[in-house]
């Protein structure tokens, strides 16, 4: 049986966190990069982030992928980076943006 979307309103972006010294990391590890500490949690990521950096793909390595499409790289405010896609507007380095879902995944718009 696969499993269904989460509408919208219920879905959440969990980021695993370090019990002994606070920090947020992704990807989830069993060892702290920082403290080398094992106990860690899930905690909801509040998804507001900048744009680090970003480029534009011309090729259609997909065919799903309707070029041209815009990677970014966004650090949350928690500090850990993810790369996504902008779902509106042109990127920009230093562009605060907002996690958004379209289906399971994440995604961010401008702020």
């Amino acid at each position: 049986m696969q499993a269904k979307p989460l509408p919208p309103e219920h879905a959440a972006l969990m980021l695993q966190r370090c019990r002994d010294c606070g920090r947020h990391r992704f990807p989830a590890a069993r060892y702290c990069a920082h403290c080398r500490g094992e106990r860690a949690e899930w905690v909801q990521s509040c998804g507001d982030g900048v744009i680090e950096s970003w480029c534009t793909f011309h090729k259609a390595y997909w065919p799903e992928f309707k070029v041209p499409y815009d990677v970014v790289q966004v650090r949350l405010d928690e500090g850990v980076r993810l790369f996504s896609n902008l779902v509106r507007g042109r990127p920009q380095a230093g562009m605060r943006v907002k996690a958004c879902f379209e289906g399971p995944l994440v995604k961010f718009e401008p702020a």
